[in-house]
């Protein structure tokens, strides 16, 4: 066999095992997909839903695919995003009307789900003594995943989720020693 041959056969090799890891990466964020299918049919906003879900999948496939701390930060980082999700749902299913004007519980929820995912992620990451790569990956995908929930009053969901996440995962990071 020449150099040609082995190269070409290195090749083929390198592109089969990569095409296993990729169809594995795929089945390994089914769930989510049909999480984002759930969330879009009780979403106030289902095309965000749908939106946040996609992005969702997308990084979670690169980072199963990809592995290391991206690939053991998903499932903590996607249940973690579950909480402010149904909370968000829920929050989003009900008003409070006054004599000043009626407001929904949507940007409280998502708060509140944001700082207990953030504390998750946190307790989690603070547990396996996981690198940055961790934390970078288990926070975007519990945020892209409470996300699906918290876009029910647009962009101050989405925000109230982010600032509810960092109120929940700074001081662990900060309490980190530097390594």
């Amino acid at each position: 066999m020449g150099s040609t041959d082995a190269s070409v056969a290195r090749r083929k090799a390198r592109w089969a095992y990569e095409a296993g890891r990729l169809r594995g990466a795929l089945l390994g964020v089914a769930p989510i997909a049909v999480v984002a299918a759930l969330a879009a049919c009780f979403a106030a906003r289902p095309a965000s839903a749908l939106a946040f879900g996609a992005a969702t999948l997308v990084a979670g496939a690169v980072m199963l695919w990809y592995g290391r701390d991206p690939q053991r930060a998903v499932l903590p980082g996607a249940t973690a995003g579950l909480v402010p999700l149904v909370l968000a749902l829920c929050a989003s299913r009900v008003h409070v009307c006054g004599p000043d004007g009626c407001s929904t519980l949507c940007v409280p929820a998502c708060t509140l789900g944001g700082v207990i995912a953030g504390l998750a992620v946190a307790y989690v990451g603070h547990r396996r003594r996981a690198g940055v790569g961790f934390w970078l990956a288990g926070s975007t995908v519990a945020l892209l995943t409470g996300a699906m929930g918290c876009a029910c009053v647009g962009y101050s969901g989405v925000v109230g989720l982010a600032v509810g996440f960092g109120l929940g995962v700074v001081p662990t990071l900060l309490r980190r020693p530097a390594a």
